[in-house]
Parts: C-alpha cells; sequence; structure tokens
C-alpha cells in the first residue's frame, strides 16, 4: 500500500469570511478534514496527497490565496 504524504494547515482569518473559506476547502480534493477551533487560529486542515509538492501547491496557490485569510502555518508529517 502507497504511504501518502499528510500536511496539516492551521488558518487565522476573519470570522465573517469563515462560511466562504469552508466552501472553498469542501472544493479541493486533497482537504480530508478540517476542524473549527477557538483562539489565535479559526480552522486546522489536514491534506492528503501522493507526493508533498502536490500538498504544497495546494497550499500555496489555493488556500493562501482565498480572500479573508490572514495567515496560515504549516505542518508536514515527514515519512520515513
Amino acid at each position: 500500500m502507497e504511504k501518502l504524504s499528510s500536511g496539516f494547515v492551521m488558518i487565522e482569518c476573519k470570522q465573517k469570511s469563515l462560511d466562504e473559506i469552508i466552501n472553498q476547502l469542501n472544493e479541493i480534493d486533497i482537504v480530508k478534514e478540517f476542524i473549527l477551533v477557538e483562539g489565535l487560529w479559526k480552522i486546522i486542515v489536514r491534506l492528503e496527497a501522493k507526493n508533498l509538492d502536490d500538498i504544497r501547491e495546494i497550499i500555496r496557490w489555493k488556500i493562501r490565496k482565498m480572500i479573508g485569510i490572514k495567515s496560515t502555518l504549516t505542518l508536514i508529517e515527514h515519512i520515513t
């Protein structure tokens, strides 16, 4: 069985943009789940793809470009 690469993105966003960001996350196929949390970060997203480049591209060109996102913090799982 092929091991998938995983990444997590913590999203800081404007409260009024939360619904639209969630709608856009639901449209991204490598987004496997997300949870809403309280604090500086409002959403934690789990992504899975065949390789890290796919995860990096989605984060860079889709997630970080969403209107209402103030900042993100990305954590990548290292496969050993």
